[in-house]
């Protein structure tokens, strides 16, 4: 894991020597207004792979879960597509968090979004968010939207609570089951509500963008990091 953080982090800094204006666009004004307006000093960050259905799932949760929590709608997260738009995505989940992380207010739980499908295509799709917050493993919460589309529920729950456990340490109780966008989903909402409840109560550590992808580097610390990797890269040669 470290040497994968390295290697993200090393293309981070050639991409940034490269290109020294920060990415500007009005997305980012949109990024930081996705968040519900309760005044609540514990954060949901609803997260996904494009196409995962984390909207929707958003808007049901601040439709039908009351104050104790407020939820933050992150862009769609696909960090392999290009430099560019990993680069992007970066910068905006820093600045939301450095909104949502103080000294009177936490980020409690991570709920990471995936559209009911094949089981490999939906391993793939969480894969590619949660190997980043592989840290906060016990922060996370796996939501499986678009389940209306099972043709027998109550098989599908169990095989994929099986399938896809070891994601969560094996705790199956951290995966919830979403209809479509035409349902209202009040149970789900209260399902989900007991398990952030929980997840708030047993977390280990705080939430910190600190050894992540995400962790911000200064001007020194990238010069300083970016000659110990190539100096290490000289050295293999």
């Amino acid at each position: 894991m470290g040497i994968f953080i390295s290697i993200l982090t090393f293309n981070r800094i050639i991409f940034r020597n490269k290109k020294s204006q920060t990415i500007k666009d009005n997305n980012n004004i949109l990024f930081m207004g996705c968040c519900s307006s309760r005044k609540n000093n514990d954060y949901v960050l609803i997260i996904g792979s494009p196409g995962s259905g984390k909207t929707n799932l958003y808007k049901k949760l601040n439709q039908n879960i009351n104050d104790q929590f407020s939820f933050v709608d992150i862009p769609a997260m696909d960090l392999e597509e290009s430099i560019e738009n990993r680069e992007k995505f970066i910068n905006d989940f820093q600045n939301i968090c450095e909104n949502k992380i103080n000294k009177k207010s936490q980020i409690v739980s991570i709920v990471v979004s995936v559209k009911f499908e094949r089981t490999d295509l939906m391993k793939r799709s969480l894969l590619s968010v949660i190997k980043y917050f592989h840290r906060y493993l016990d922060l996370i919460i796996i939501a499986i939207t678009h389940f209306d589309q099972s043709e027998d529920q109550d098989e599908d729950k169990n095989n994929l609570k099986q399938q896809l456990k070891f994601l969560l340490k094996n705790n199956e109780d951290r995966i919830v089951f979403s209809q479509n966008s035409n349902q209202n989903d009040n149970q789900m909402c209260e399902n989900l509500l007991k398990i952030i409840e929980n997840v708030k109560q047993n977390k280990q550590e705080p939430f910190t963008l600190k050894d992540t992808i995400f962790e911000k580097i200064d001007e020194t610390q990238q010069q300083n990091h970016l000659r110990d990797l190539f100096q290490e890269f000289n050295n293999q040669q």
